[in-house]
């Protein structure tokens, strides 16, 4: 059995979120799989570091520490909110990693199962492979920002991507990603997944919905008249990775319970949210969304989207 390679990337803030996303991988997989873990470290503590090492006490898996050097990336913006060197740094991943193929996982993620028919996709003519963003799909001007012959419903989400090593390197794609990163810095709105999906426009492969389950995927209205509406909405059935923010305080989103009972057993148990209790934490998330919606209750759409998605997820705008 091969070894699966997966690359997650954070700094100390976020190290106990990757810490969950590589014990549900681990606790989730088939006896048979196999991990090795590279870590693009953007300065984590020797503290984050011990406590994902203590996994291997119940898991046996490989586990390699790669510094990011800030200097490869000094003329890309990082100073917006929420943007840090991290996110450029999947760019290095075949610079780092000599292996031939790697999957690289957002920290915000819980795997519920084993990755190894992920794993074994065909990248032989890719770059990468990845689940369709329909948030920017549907929101993003992308025919606008990257012209008429982008392929608008091939714009995936970098937060899973099977990356082709070998291409990468062949083809420095590392050059070419950051030279648009720095050139097209103002007008990018996600600025990596930008660059990775106009750079890599005819070498992407599409995977199936199940491996990177957002939230908007459990609103059925939302794609009424997609061509693939009866595969999308049977995604978030089948979700083999979910993909969202579970340490989120009052947050109801679907899978939420379930990453939570896995924390109460990982070594980040001590990061659990504090919610109130259901019913006031409830009064909150509605009144909050009446807030952005005040006079939803007399829109039909309102109701269209309720009966579609039900209670539990009519009130989330994530």
């Amino acid at each position: 059995m091969n070894t699966l390679n997966l690359c997650l990337a954070c700094d100390d803030n976020y190290a106990p979120y990757m810490g969950m996303a590589i014990f549900s991988a681990l606790k989730n997989a088939a006896p048979q799989d196999k991990f090795h873990f590279y870590i693009l470290d953007n300065k984590i503590s020797a503290a984050g570091k011990k406590k994902i090492e203590s996994l291997r006490a119940a898991y046996p898996f490989e586990l390699t520490y790669l510094p990011l050097d800030e200097k490869l990336f000094a003329a890309c913006d990082v100073k917006r909110a929420q943007w840090t060197l991290s996110i450029f740094g999947r760019y290095l991943i075949p610079k780092l990693i000599p292996e031939d193929k790697v999957l690289y996982l957002d920290c915000d993620v819980m795997v519920r199962g084993s990755l190894q028919d992920l794993w074994e996709t065909d990248l032989t003519d890719y770059y990468i492979a990845g689940v369709p963003d329909y948030n920017v799909i549907f929101r993003g001007r992308l025919k606008e920002r990257f012209g008429a012959d982008f392929k608008v419903e091939e714009y995936v989400n970098s937060g899973v991507l099977l990356i082709n090593n070998q291409k990468w390197r062949a083809e420095n794609l590392f050059e070419k990603l950051l030279d648009y990163s720095v050139k097209n810095a103002s007008s990018l709105q996600y600025p990596d997944q930008d660059a990775i999906n106009f750079i890599c426009r005819e070498h992407k492969k599409m995977l199936p919905d199940y491996y990177n389950v957002r939230s908007y995927l459990y609103k059925p209205d939302l794609f009424l008249h997609h061509p693939r509406f009866n595969e999308i909405i049977q995604a978030p059935k089948k979700a083999i990775i979910r993909h969202f923010a579970p340490w989120k305080k009052n947050f109801f989103a679907p899978h939420r319970q379930e990453y939570l009972d896995l924390m109460r057993v990982s070594p980040w148990a001590d990061h659990i949210p504090q919610d109130d209790n259901r019913v006031w934490g409830w009064t909150k998330l509605i009144a909050r969304y009446l807030g952005r919606h005040p006079f939803c209750f007399l829109l039909p759409k309102f109701y269209r989207r309720w009966y579609y998605r039900g209670s539990a997820c009519l009130f989330l705008d994530d």
